[in-house]
């Protein structure tokens, strides 16, 4: 009886370091994985969509795929009819709801579109690939609200992901989605 209590603790010990280290390499495998998950989802992101406009300047439609890695091709998020509404703001948050960007002039110049920063190859410096959250504001939260989801791919790093329920043709097709 004394033999097994003795070597309790040291079984226990090492059962600890054991799993522990299988649980860091898991929460890599799956936060690779995620990184992805929900990017075309057409559910709205911050509660939900208001929109009391008139809808004379055009529906505000948020692009759901964008590569910028610098070949011209979809660099930007494209938010159509946004340059209509004067008294707007455009918030971009990453999967932590951290701001990552903000603007109150959308896309009136490559500053105040999302992504700012140089592109290349590799993407854009501080700027990962995965699923991000916006939220757009027209005048105030009871007139104008729509959040949703987006998806940057730069594929850098390599992961292996599916577009099949992003629309990566509506503004024009970037190779890199299909890998050529």
């Amino acid at each position: 009886m004394n033999f097994k209590i003795k070597y309790l603790p040291i079984l226990l010990l090492a059962f600890t370091f054991t799993s522990c280290n299988d649980d860091d390499d898991n929460s890599k495998e799956i936060k690779e994985e995620s990184a992805f998950d929900g990017c075309c989802s057409p559910d709205p992101a911050f509660g939900a969509n208001i929109n009391n406009l008139n809808g004379l300047q055009g529906e505000i439609v948020v692009e759901n795929l964008f590569t910028p890695n610098g070949d011209g091709i979809i660099d930007l998020l494209g938010i159509d009819n946004i340059e209509f509404y004067e008294n707007h703001t455009v918030t971009i948050y990453n999967n932590d709801d951290e701001v990552v960007f903000e603007s109150t002039s959308y896309g009136e110049n490559n500053d105040e579109s999302f992504p700012v920063g140089f592109q290349g190859e590799g993407g854009v410096v501080g700027i990962l690939d995965g699923t991000y959250k916006y939220k757009i504001v027209v005048v105030n939260e009871q007139t104008f609200l729509k959040s949703g989801f987006f998806c940057l791919f730069t594929n850098n790093p390599g992961i292996e992901q599916n577009f099949s329920e992003c629309d990566p043709l509506a503004n024009g097709f970037d190779p890199i989605i299909s890998g050529q």
